[in-house]
This record gives C-alpha cells, structure tokens and sequence, in this order.
C-alpha cells in the first residue's frame, strides 16, 4: 500500500496510462507497468528479460538506476547546488535509453499528483528536486503538457499561499466572453480568407508562468499581457503566416511581443508563431499559430513521433528527422549550451546550430548512436556519505577520480589493490578491480563503503596481518626496525 492508503499497484498503472496518452508503443507502457519491480518487488532482470524480452527488461533496468541516482541526489539536496543539479539531469539525459527517461517522468508525474499524502517536508523536498531536476528533463525533451503539470504541482507544494491567491485572482479576472468573442471574431476572419485550420481555441498561461514572471519583472498580474490567450492550429507552414496577418489585421499588434520560433526554434525544438494583440476592452491578447506536426512537438517533445503511425508516409520522413533530431538533443553539446540559464524556462534564447528538424551534414553537433564524441563524463561520488555530481574528461578512468579526491598513491596501483572487496572503491555498487577501468556517463563510485558491524572483527585480522608482515619485513634493517619498535 502507498502512504496515501491506495493500492501500490495503482500508480503503476496510473505511469502506464500517462505513457499511453502521449502515443507509447506496448513495450514503453510494458517497462512503465514494471518500472519499480527491480528496486520494490525483488525481481531480477533476467526475469523481466525471460518473461517480458530484452525491450521492457533493459527499459525497467534504465529507470531503476535513474530512481537510484534521483534518491542519492535528494538524499544529499543536489537540488539545490545549480551545477550540480544541472550535471545530475545532463546525466540523465546522456546515460540512458532517451524512453527511459520519459518512463521516469510519467513516473515522477504521477507521485507529484499523490504527493499530499506525505509530511510536509518530505512534500517540499520531493517538489524542490523536482523542480530542479525533473522541470528541466521534460522542457529539454519538449515534452510541455507534462513540464506544465509538474511546475504547477511543485508551486502548489513549494508556495502553498501564492499557489492559493494566484488561482482565486485567475478564476476571479478571467473572462470567458471576451475569449469567446474573440475566437468568433478570428474564426470568422480565417474563413472569409479561405484559410482551413484544425483547431481554434482558448487558453491562460499557466500559475507557474504568471508567478515567476510577476517575480522576475516585479509586474502585478493585471500587467501581464499574455493570461489571455488563444491557439490557432493550421494545415501548414504558409498558413502560419497568412493566419498571422489576419490577426493584425483584426486587432492592433503590441510593438516588440511578435516571435517567430518558425525561423527560429527554441532549443528543444518547439516552434510557433506567438504575437500579442490588443482585443476587447484593450485587454492584451496572445495569439499562438501552428501546425499540426508543431503542436505535437510543443505538446510531446521527443514522444511526439510515436504520435503518428509507422505507415504513414506522409510524415515518414518528419518522423526520421524528428528521432535525429531528439537524438542530438539529449546529447552534451546541447547541456553545455544551455549551462548558463540562470533559472528554468530561460532557454528560449539558445538555438540550435541547425534548423529544426534538419541537420547539415557537417554540424559540428550531429550525433550519430554508437559513435564516440569528446563530451565531458558525469559521476556520482559518494565520500563519507557525502554525494557530489564530478565531471571528467573523456576516457578518464577510476584512478583519475582517485587522484582528485586525495586516495591515489601506489598503493591504489592495478597490483595494490586490497585483497578484501569490502576495502576496496566501489563502482555502482561492485567492488573496483582495475583502476584503469574508464568511467562512463552516470556511474557511481563509493569510495568509504559501509563496513558491516560483524566485519570489523575480519578488518582487525587482516591490518594485524599486515602490521605482522610489515614487522617482519623491518627486521631486516635497523633504520626501520627502530621506527616499527618504537610504534608499538
């Protein structure tokens, strides 16, 4: 049973379902029906490998050790260390299957959603890394239906009164007739211009935006000029534009609010045409025109391709190009470009090398699976109980990461090592034997393992055998026999 008193087995399936919205294939919506069996039901996975095939295992697997790294980075307030924290969901990004990552968003989605049932430090923790760790995962895989959901649900538990006054002023100002007016006056205005479209409607920003944008430009609410909004999807890229000049043809352009993420994509991808226009009672009105394949990218991100069918050739090729291009996202050069946002949601200004969602050939920034590249290498170290997010050059190895934290000597060599495993560095969770072993993205090396109380009495044993050898060696030169005496 969960802490909420709900069956365990119900936020599975509720992680499952989430997956299924955004169009995930069975073995997606298999591995997130599974993705807590490894850590909480005690199976293995070559149980999930035989009973379910190598897919839904390797999935599961991927998100056991994203849990796991979550856990350490929340048990030691990563969160709150901004290169840290960024280090940590580059981390995320770059070591595993890209869908694993999504399962562990849906996953994380869900415990937000149920999260009141904890104390309210567990609830503000849990929002805080959430935030910080998570936020930032589904706007760099474009995923904006569930980047939204979760910046609400962490404002709601982090600023529990802002949360409260802000969503009684929105309900209170909204206003549904003028929104309705102005959707009547558009619809009008695109058919009388011939332009088809699939979908006109209305919408307000979100409590997360409104609050960090009061925050960041010192604004009262009535000063924001995009709660109101409408979104026009339409058949195709020249209907964007045509629609655009329809609407400042309707009502008056506010000077400087046009963005045309078209040319220009966000760094994730998304694209859309966004002005703001003065309606009714000149209140400020943002319009946002797309297309169908935009507004999957905006709502979906990377997931969106699973949106389409596999025979649909129409969109064959869009669909090619958007895995490619997802590909590059989730690889470092992206991460590193983006290191100097200050604050989540503040990426709007990076863009890509390219146009989304092509890629030239000779880009610098293309990355193609299973090809080597000289981005850095993130590590969990664990010192004394302590975690930290280290970053390395590439091919660098266990013996690097000794010599920076002060353990490298001679006696750390590949023939020094000591002869009990528990004595040893460990690398995710096994005991090092080469040194010379290179680390890879997201391994977690413990350098103070745990001793077991019932082991001390061995460790005893075996440093007297060592003293008693080192005694033994001493007694064949004076100078050194002097120091050993003297010791004991």
């Amino acid at each position: 049973m969960r802490a909420s008193g709900d069956p365990y087995l119900l936020h599975c399936v509720e992680t499952a379902m989430l997956l299924a919205a955004i169009g995930a294939n069975s073995t997606v919506v298999a591995a997130g029906l599974l993705h807590d069996t490894l850590d909480d039901a005690f199976l293995s996975y070559d149980y999930i490998f035989r009973t379910f095939g190598a897919g839904v295992a390797d999935l599961v697997e991927g998100v056991s050790k994203l849990s796991q790294l979550s856990k350490l980075a929340r048990e030691n307030n990563t969160a709150s260390k901004t290169v840290e924290a960024d280090r940590l969901h580059t981390m995320f990004l770059a070591m595993a299957d890209a869908r694993a990552v999504l399962i562990k968003l849906a996953d994380r989605l869900h415990n937000m959603m149920t999260l009141d049932a904890l104390p309210l430090c567990k609830r503000q923790r849990f929002a805080k890394e959430t935030l910080e760790i998570f936020v930032p995962l589904a706007n760099r895989l474009g995923i904006s239906t569930w980047k939204v959901q979760l910046e609400n649900l962490c404002f709601k538990h982090l600023n529990p009164d802002q949360h409260t006054e802000l969503s009684s002023k929105l309900v209170e100002c909204f206003d549904e007739a003028m929104v309705t007016s102005a959707i009547e006056k558009l619809e009008q205005a695109l058919k009388d211009k011939n332009i088809s479209f699939l979908v006109l409607c209305g919408r307000h920003k979100s409590l997360y935006s409104i609050h960090c944008k009061m925050l960041k430009k010192k604004l009262t609410m009535d000063e924001i000029h995009d709660i109101y909004g409408l979104r026009l999807i339409v058949e195709n890229e020249e209907d964007c534009y045509q629609a655009l000049r329809v609407v400042h043809q309707l009502w008056a352009e506010v000077p400087g609010k046009m963005k045309d993420y078209i040319t220009r994509p966000k760094f994730n991808g998304y694209q859309s045409l966004h002005t703001v226009v003065t309606g009714e009672g000149l209140v400020p009105l943002e319009v946002q025109i797309r297309t169908k394949e935009m507004h999957l990218q905006a709502e979906f991100g990377f997931a969106a391709h699973w949106r389409y069918k596999e025979g649909d050739c129409q969109h064959s090729s869009f669909v090619l190009q958007m895995v490619e291009w997802a590909r590059w996202v989730l690889t470092w050069q992206c991460e590193a470009m983006s290191k100097d946002r200050s604050c989540v949601g503040n990426g709007d200004s990076i863009k890509p090398p390219c146009t989304f969602p092509s890629h030239a050939d000779d880009c610098p920034f293309s990355y193609k699976p299973q090809c080597s590249h000289d981005g850095p290498v993130f590590v969990i170290m664990i010192e004394n109980d302590k975690m930290s997010v280290q970053e390395f050059p590439t091919s660098s190895t266990v013996m690097d990461l000794l010599e920076r934290a002060g353990r490298g000597s001679s006696r750390w060599s590949p023939y020094g090592f000591p002869l009990k495993e528990e004595l040893r560095p460990r690398l995710n969770h096994k005991a090092v034997g080469d040194p010379r072993c290179k680390l890879k993205m997201g391994d977690v090396v413990e350098l103070t393992p745990a001793i077991p109380d019932k082991s001390l009495t061995e460790y005893r044993e075996e440093i007297q055998r060592m003293y008693e050898r080192g005694l033994a060696v001493s007694n064949t030169g004076p100078a050194v026999t002097s120091m050993v005496g003297s010791r004991s």
